[in-house]
């Protein structure tokens, strides 16, 4: 069975990624560790698995949940190159999948708290 190739989402994450991490950082005056890139790569990919399974009606698949992951931590790699990579993806991913597995209103107050929406 043939499966069309999934759209690369990563340029359109990136703007948003870059913003997300210089408020993180304090406009670049406090040091981001690795900890603090891989939880950014977690709650915009949760972010963007909520929001697409809000406009496709529910209807979110294990492997788009792991696309998106990778689409978002392919564009934290493209700007941090030397402190993020597909290891850290990899990490990002499984903790994606787990919490993609609780009650989306759950999911999406943790991540609205941790944008301080």
């Amino acid at each position: 069975m043939f499966t069309p190739p999934k759209p690369r989402f990563r340029e359109h994450f990136r703007q948003d990624l870059i913003n997300n991490l210089m408020n993180r950082s304090n406009q670049g005056t406090i040091q981001l560790y690795k900890h603090h890139i891989i939880t950014e790569c977690i709650m915009y990919s949760c972010d963007m698995c909520l929001e697409f399974q809000r406009k496709s009606d529910g209807l979110l698949t294990s492997d788009w949940i792991e696309h998106i992951t990778k689409e978002v931590g392919e564009a934290i790699k493209t700007i941090l190159s030397r402190d993020f990579n597909d290891e850290d993806i990899r990490v990002a991913a499984e903790k994606v999948q787990q919490l993609m597995r609780s009650p989306a209103t759950d999911l999406q107050r943790e991540v609205d708290n941790y944008y301080n929406r």
